[in-house]
């Protein structure tokens, strides 16, 4: 059986977000469109997410932006096994 922890992280600057784990979703609850990797753009209450298969381990950066015409919130789930 493999074990897992989910780590639930709130950005409201654009910065990179090192995923290191196997699924990683980005929400969008602010009123700023945030933009992923420049080419993902996510208005409000709209998400996107990378699922990893059993075992596998995603090490991408990803850079979020915020386009700052109103509230910054991006929230992001992660799914990271444990030992």
């Amino acid at each position: 059986m493999q074990k897992y922890n989910i780590n639930i992280l709130v950005y409201q600057n654009t910065q990179f977000v090192t995923s290191e784990c196997n699924s990683i979703t980005f929400i969008n609850y602010g009123t700023s469109v945030v933009t992923i990797q420049q080419g993902i753009v996510l208005a409000n209450g709209q998400s996107f997410t990378v699922e990893g298969n059993e075992n596998e381990l995603c090490i991408q950066q990803f850079l979020v932006t915020f386009d700052n015409t109103g509230t910054n919130n991006c929230t992001i789930v992660k799914k990271n096994y444990t030992n």
